[in-house]
Order: C-alpha cells, then structure tokens, then sequence
C-alpha cells in the first residue's frame, strides 16, 4: 500500500493546485510522484524507464550549465502529477464498471449483432464504452469476439470464423481509438489542453468529432468494400439495440454532471470530471450492491476500493510513468526548442500553415513505427508548433491536429497499447493486426486529414 499512498499524496496535490498554489501542495505533488516512481521503477516498462531517466538527466545538465529555472520545474512538476491523477481517477469509473453486470449484456448484445450492422453498433459502441472501461474496452469486448466466433470443422468454416473475427477486431479497435477526437475523459484530451492552455475541449471537440465521424465511416466502408454482403441464412435473431439505453444512460450522466461541477468550482471540464469520478464510481457501486440495503451497499462499496481498488493503483505503473514524465519533461523541454529560428527555417521553405501541420501529423505517423511513442512526439509538437515564429498556426488548428493524429496512429503502429491488446485477445501477433490489417485505414485517414489541413488549416 506504500505505493497507492505515496501516489495518493500526488493526486491530493494536484487538487489542491486547481484551487491554489500553495508551496505545500507542490512539495506533496513532488515527495508523491518520487516515492511512488522509486517504488515501482522495476516493474516499469522500458519507455517509461528512459522517459524517468531523461527526467532526472535534464534537470541536472541544467543545474550543471546554471540554467535551471526553479518556477518551470515546479509547473513541470504540476503538470506531471495532474496526469497521475488523471489515471488514478480513471482507475475508479473503470473499476466500478468492471463490476456491472450492465457492461456484460451492453457487450454481448453489441457482438452478437447481424453481419449486416455488426460492423458500425461495435466500431461505436467501443467508443462507448472506452469512455467507461477505458483499455479494459478491448480486454472485455476482445474476449467476446474471440469466444463469440465459431471455427467450425471445415477449412472454408473456418477462413469464414478468421475473417469474421478480423472484421470484428477492426472495428473495435478503430472505434475505440477515435476516443481521444471527442471524448473528454481521455488522457490525450487533456495533454493537448495542457500543453495549448489557451485551446478549451467545446473548441477541439467542435472539428473533431466531425473529424471523427468521417474516419470511422471510413472504416466501415473500407470494410463493406474489403468484404462485400452475402446472404446467410439460419442466423439467429440478434438481441435489440434498446438494450444499451442503460449504458447510454450512464455515458451521459458522468460529463453532465462534471459540467454542473464545473460550473459552480469554476473550473475546466477536465478538472472537473476528474474531481467527479470517483464521487460518482463510488455512487455507482452503491447501486450495484442496492439490494443488500443501503448501509450494507455503502460498507461494501467502501471495502471494495479500500481492499481492491487502492492496493491496485500500482498495476498502472507503466502508464503513470510514461504520462507523468512525458508531461514532465514536455514543460522542461520546450523552451529550449529555438522556435524562432525552426519558424524562419520553415518560411524561407515556403511551406503553408496547413502543410506544416500536415507534415507534423506524417512525422508523429512515421516516428510511431520505429517505437517513439505519441506520447511523447505529440506532447513537442503541440507546444512548439503555435509559437513558430513566421507561421500564424492556429492554436486549435494545431489541436484537432494532434488529437486525430494520435487517433490514427495508435491504430496502426505496433507498439501501441490498443493495438497489443487487441492482437493478444484473439491471439495474433501486433504486426499482423496493426501494419498488415489495419494499415490501409491507417494511410487513407492520415490522407483525409491531411487534406483536409491543406484545404482548410
């Protein structure tokens, strides 16, 4: 429990500091988020391993040159410990969802939809439920499909089972990572508004989920087109779609009231939702255990977090490490990018604010393949690019930018997390999913986005 009570400590201060800046607050934010990485370095992967040693490094090669600015390591030290407490607050809807049986039917009736509208009731309702179960999406949705599909006696049975369980994975997985272009409670939303203070999420969200909508129709129809309809007969009838009004229900229920929070603190949507979710995970467990009595429902609820939700917060290691650090060496990085002279560099090529952005998008695209995480690419781009001397790139430009970016990319390159996870559900190898199967998706969506800045950027 040292872990969850030191990386506690952070999240307390990073509430504190939506409301004040007390120097106490900094140092608890700071004394957390060090003895929780000293705590679990081991298990860390190895991104996060050099991302934590490349925090240390920099600020001591400053030291060293005389160069340290303490008031910018204490807002990196805000930023990171925000984003850890960004993942611990997720950790609490997710852990309360994981325990609904509401979850367990919305997946099943979103598999077992006809071949006719399977495709688009999955691709969406991934997106769904991403915002409740976040990567635990494809953990639940990835073992139905890899239960669900039938492989049959035959060779042509079971080339039918292969590519239904192909088609079905796709479309789970790109509607899962079209999360980051509209939903607010995505930890890339809320590292773009970070690094752009003066873009909003009503702002980003107004393009993108447009953006988003075209993508993933997209994909279906590159699906129907890969995949043309034919008839089957004997198919079972398909549960109804009325059955995910309850999951609806909550979907909607979780951002109105961090909206109604917000606006009575006075503070982002972000931060609000983050302060709301586990008053409201908390709330949602209590109704799961309603029929045991009130004051049990409340004992259970509050056992329930105390002996298994806190004791593992430190199973996401790796995810705090990568998001903290990055967001750590994000603030400490960019000021020392020369962006006046990258800018005139830029200009004296020739190159339109659209092309720049478009490039951008390309260069985050390219660099995921040979393993650099958007993370951490993204995180540079979207501080450097709306400072670029020269250029007037518009703030949200460069946001709606770097959200669909970080959407396509995590679709295609194998070392992304959504598409490790989907490929171990149905027991294929990364590659195969994201290069060789979802590649196409991936080069045409980078294409339409990229269009789309040329023309209107």
């Amino acid at each position: 429990m040292w872990s969850s009570g030191f990386l506690l400590l952070a999240c307390f201060g990073a509430i504190g500091e939506i409301f004040t800046t007390a120097t106490a607050l900094r140092v608890a934010e700071a004394v957390g988020l060090v003895g929780f990485m000293m705590l679990e370095l081991r298990g860390m992967s190895k991104v996060a391993l050099i991302l934590a040693t490349l925090c240390v490094a920099l600020p001591l090669w400053e030291i060293s040159q005389g160069t340290l600015d303490p008031a910018l390591v204490g807002r990196a030290v805000d930023r990171a410990a925000f984003f850890a407490f960004f993942l611990t607050s997720l950790s609490f809807l997710q852990f309360a969802a994981a325990r609904s049986a509401l979850i367990l039917q919305s997946g099943a009736i979103l598999v077992q939809q006809p071949p006719g509208r399977r495709y688009v009731v999955l691709t969406f309702g991934a997106a769904v439920f991403g915002i409740l179960l976040n990567f635990s999406t494809l953990g639940l949705l990835g073992t139905m499909i890899a239960k669900g599909v039938d492989p049959g006696d035959t060779d042509e049975s079971r080339r039918i089972g292969a590519i239904r369980k192909r088609r079905m994975t796709l479309a789970m997985l790109r509607g899962f990572s079209s999360l980051p272009m509209w939903s607010p409670i995505t930890v890339t939303m809320a590292l773009i508004t970070a690094a752009i203070p003066s873009v909003s999420y009503p702002q980003i969200a107004l393009y993108s989920t447009p953006l988003a909508v075209v993508l993933l129709l997209l994909g279906w129809g590159i699906d129907r087109f890969s995949y043309p309809r034919r008839p089957l007969p004997n198919l079972p009838e398909a549960p109804s779609l009325w059955g995910l009004l309850p999951l609806m229900g909550i979907v909607v229920l979780v951002p109105s009231v961090a909206l109604a929070v917000s606006q009575v603190l006075g503070v982002s949507l972000i931060q609000a939702l983050l302060i709301c979710l586990p008053l409201v995970s908390l709330g949602w467990l209590m109704i799961q255990n309603w029929p045991a009595g009130a004051g049990r429902a409340t004992l259970t609820s509050l056992s329930d977090t105390w002996h298994h939700l806190l004791p593992g917060l430190p199973a996401m290691r790796s995810e705090i490490g990568l998001f903290a650090c990055s967001a750590f060496l994000g603030v400490l990085v960019l000021p020392l990018i020369d962006t006046d002279a990258l800018g005139q560099a830029i200009v004296a090529l020739g190159l339109s604010s659209g092309a720049v952005l478009a490039l951008s998008a390309c260069l985050a695209l390219v660099l995921s393949m040979i393993g650099v995480s958007p993370i951490i690419s993204v995180t540079i781009l979207a501080g450097t690019l709306p400072h670029l001397a020269g250029l007037e790139i518009s703030p949200t430009s460069v946001a709606v930018t770097m959200v669909a970016t970080w959407s396509i990319v995590v679709n295609v390159t194998p070392f992304s997390a959504s598409v490790r996870l989907s490929a171990r559900m149905i027991d294929q190898d990364p590659a195969e999913v994201g290069l060789r199967w979802n590649m196409l998706y991936g080069l045409v969506s980078i294409s339409v986005l990229c269009l789309c800045l040329l023309v209107f950027a």
